[in-house]
C-alpha cells in the first residue's frame, strides 16, 4: 500500500485506482473522504446507440441496414432436387426489408466454397453507413449446419464468425442479425410434409467479440422445419408477418416472441409442430424504422 500526499490547487476531473481512498481537504484544513469502488473508472460506450428518444439508454433505432440473403432452392445431388416455395419466402423479405429502406443483396445457389468466399467478401465490407447487418440463410441443414448446394455443410459458428469483430471491425457494436431458414436435425413427431432435411424413413473494440449478435434459427436443435404451398415456409413467413405489423411500434426480440408464438400454433395435417429458437447476444433493443413508421 502506497500513500502519496498530492495539492493541486484546481481540477476538473480526478482519476484514481479501484478501492482507493480519496482525500480532500478544502481551504479550510478539514479533511473529507471519499472511497472509490471497484470499476468506478469504466465508461459506458455509446457511440454506436443513435436511437434514445424514450429515454431509455439501450433503445438502438435501426434506420439503415445491410441484408445478406442467401437462397439455395436447387440440390442436383439430392432426389428431390427443389426446395419447393422458397421462392415465396424471398418475395416476403424482400418486400419486407423494401419496408426497412434496407440495402439488400441477393445469392442464389451457392455451393459451400461460394457461401466462404461470399461471407468473407461481406465481412470486408464497410459497414460504417449502416445500422445494422442482416444474415438471411434460406437451405437445408442438419445438425451440423448448414448445406451449399454440393451438401457440404457450414456449422454456424463458422458463418458468424467472419462478422466478429476482429474480422469486420466495421459492425462492432452493431446488431448482427442472422435468420436461419433449415432443419436443425431430423427429429420430427409423425410423418413430415415437406422437410429441409436429408429424406428419412418414415418409420424413424472494446466490446467483446461476441456482442449483439442474434442468431435466429426455424427450428429447435435437432429438428426439422417444415413449408407448405403459397405460404412458403412457417418461420420466415411469420417473421414477414409480425415484422410488417410490429416494426412501427416494438423491438426485434419482442417481435420474435411474437414469431414464436406464431410459428408454434401451426401444426400439418399429420400433426407436425415446430418452434423457432433465438440465441441472444444483443446488448441494445433494436427498433426498425419502416417506411410506415409510427413509433
Amino acid at each position: 500500500m502506497h500513500k502519496f500526499n498530492v495539492t493541486v490547487n484546481e481540477c476538473s476531473n480526478i482519476v484514481v485506482g479501484d478501492n482507493a481512498n480519496l482525500t480532500i481537504r478544502a481551504s479550510n484544513g478539514i479533511p473529507q473522504q471519499r472511497h472509490v469502488p471497484e470499476q468506478a473508472t469504466a465508461t459506458n460506450a455509446t457511440a454506436h446507440a443513435p436511437f434514445q428518444e424514450s429515454g431509455d439508454a439501450i433503445d438502438y433505432k435501426a434506420k439503415s441496414g445491410y441484408v445478406l440473403l442467401i437462397h439455395n432452392y436447387s440440390f442436383p445431388k439430392r432426389r428431390d432436387t427443389e426446395r419447393q416455395w422458397s421462392a415465396e419466402d424471398v418475395k416476403g423479405l424482400t418486400s419486407l426489408f423494401d419496408d426497412f429502406n434496407f440495402t439488400i443483396k441477393t445469392r442464389n445457389n451457392l455451393e459451400q466454397s461460394e457461401i466462404l468466399e461470399l461471407l468473407q467478401d461481406a465481412s470486408e465490407k464497410d459497414f460504417g453507413k449502416y445500422d445494422c447487418f442482416v444474415c438471411v440463410i434460406l437451405s437445408h441443414g442438419s445438425k451440423d449446419g448448414i448445406y451449399g448446394t454440393d451438401d457440404v455443410s457450414i456449422n454456424i459458428e463458422a458463418i458468424t464468425s467472419y462478422f466478429r469483430r476482429d474480422r469486420c471491425p466495421s459492425l462492432e457494436g452493431k446488431p448482427k442479425i442472422f435468420l436461419i431458414q433449415a432443419c436443425r436435425g431430423s427429429q420430427q413427431d409423425s410423418i413430415p410434409i415437406e422437410s429441409d432435411s436429408e429424406p428419412i424413413p418414415y418409420a424413424s473494440s472494446s466490446l467483446p467479440a461476441d456482442a449483439d449478435f442474434l442468431i435466429c434459427f426455424a427450428s429447435a436443435p435437432g429438428h426439422e422445419r417444415y413449408r407448405q404451398p403459397e405460404l412458403g415456409s412457417w418461420f420466415i413467413s411469420a417473421v414477414v408477418k409480425i415484422f410488417k405489423e410490429y416494426a412501427g411500434k416494438e423491438h426485434l426480440m419482442d417481435m420474435m416472441l411474437r414469431v414464436n408464438n406464431h410459428v408454434a400454433n401451426f401444426f400439418s395435417n399429420t400433426g407436425l409442430k415446430q418452434i423457432p429458437c433465438q440465441v441472444c447476444m444483443l446488448r441494445r433493443k433494436v427498433f426498425f424504422n419502416p417506411s410506415y413508421n409510427t413509433l
